[in-house]
């Protein structure tokens, strides 16, 4: 190996180390509340800010149309992310939202696919043209700080940077307050959302 070439590697490795952060980040933990039970799952709690100003698009996600219903129910995405949408019915399917920036994919086929790429936050509600008992949830968001309630209304969302943050929720049909936290690096805090009207 030349020295030419030797200098190069240790270019590369000071980078790459220089490049990653110099913490590991946080955890939030929590809970929410809800006089039923079935509506403390699939609420999306989030951090509202990320401490940078873009974020790459979430892992490349798929939502089906199985039965008659869009799996899965809820779907948080970040700012940039392109979902495949997928029909496995052996009926023609239609996905549009009359959220945001609208779209409509006409109707497509068993196995058919369509692609989306959501450039705005928001939440964006899935409806279906020839079924409209069909719905489901986009929930495009600005940073990847985010987790979906579990069936007790439990949540965790790991590695977030070290600051003040606000954490919010969002619910299909309920609204919660906004709660302000402190993330510490290896620390966990704790929000709790009692969800009303």
């Amino acid at each position: 190996m030349t020295s030419t070439m030797i200098r190069s590697l240790w270019l590369c490795v000071a980078l790459v180390v220089n490049a990653s952060p110099s913490w590991a980040g946080g955890t939030i933990t929590g809970s929410v509340l809800a006089k039923q039970a079935k509506q403390r799952k699939n609420a999306v709690v989030y951090v509202e800010r990320g401490k940078n100003d873009r974020y790459p698009p979430s892992p490349a996600p798929h939502i089906d149309q199985k039965n008659q219903e869009f799996i899965p129910f809820v779907t948080p995405v970040v700012k940039g992310t392109t979902i495949e949408f997928l029909n496995s019915d052996n009926t023609g399917h239609n996905i549009f939202t009359p959220d945001g920036e609208k779209f409509d994919a006409g109707v497509f086929n068993k196995g058919e696919t369509y692609k989306y790429t959501f450039k705005s936050e928001g939440a964006y509600s899935l409806l279906c043209k020839l079924h409209p008992s069909m719905i489901a949830y986009v929930v495009v968001l600005q940073n990847p700080h985010f987790a979906i309630t579990s069936e007790d209304g439990t949540f965790r969302i790991d590695g977030v940077p070290p600051g003040d943050y606000t954490v919010k929720l969002w619910h299909e049909r309920k609204t919660a307050e906004p709660q302000k936290i402190v993330v510490t690096d290896g620390g966990t805090s704790s929000v709790t959302f009692e969800l009303h009207k």
